[in-house]
């Protein structure tokens, strides 16, 4: 009787992180944090951000069992083994707090390397289609590559420190949508 209880609460809880991801990647309306006078931190729900890793904890729970049983059935292991991949691009694709500061700007992941870009090395900004665009896309001139997605907030506050840091190398109507000021 106890274990079904907690195997059901279990499973609550991971329907209710599935739902907390899935209200995470609507747009976010939170503004920026400003950790001193000189960085601003655009970071992801923390919640968001736990839900994500509890999916992920729960769905690497079921791979070795699939890969188990699959060893005499085909689908169950391909099964098992596509829901490995589903974890480890899970928890991948978490959202890194990205962190702009006088130097240049810093992506922070939970499972991946970290990413920076001066503001001198930034060789283009792609920002979406106008209305359309959830995400800012920074490349450098080494190749590094630094994303403001929907799931971070403020990005008319990340478009406008852009433009105050880059503003002599950008086209005159950048970025082509309203930007709050500072």
């Amino acid at each position: 009787m106890i274990w079904k209880t907690i195997h059901w609460t279990i499973n609550l809880i991971f329907w209710i992180a599935l739902g907390l991801i899935l209200t995470g990647m609507i747009k976010s309306r939170r503004s920026a944090k400003i950790i001193n006078h000189d960085q601003i931190e655009f970071a992801p729900r923390w919640f968001v951000v736990w839900a994500w890793l509890f999916v992920a904890l729960r769905m690497s729970f079921l791979v070795p069992d699939y890969v188990k049983q699959g060893l005499g059935k085909p689908w169950d292991f391909i099964t098992g083994a596509a829901l490995g991949v589903g974890v480890l691009a899970s928890l991948s694709s978490i959202p890194g707090t990205l962190i702009v500061s006088h130097d240049g700007l810093k992506q922070v992941y939970w499972f991946w390397r970290n990413k920076q870009i001066r503001w001198g090395e930034i060789v283009e900004i792609n920002t979406g289609e106008k209305g359309k665009g959830r995400t800012v896309t920074v490349k450098g001139a080494n190749g590094t590559t630094i994303v403001h997605s929907g799931e971070l907030p403020d990005r008319p506050r990340f478009l406008l420190e852009l433009k105050q840091h880059c503003g002599e190398n950008l086209p005159p109507d950048f970025p082509r949508e309203p930007v709050a000021s500072a």
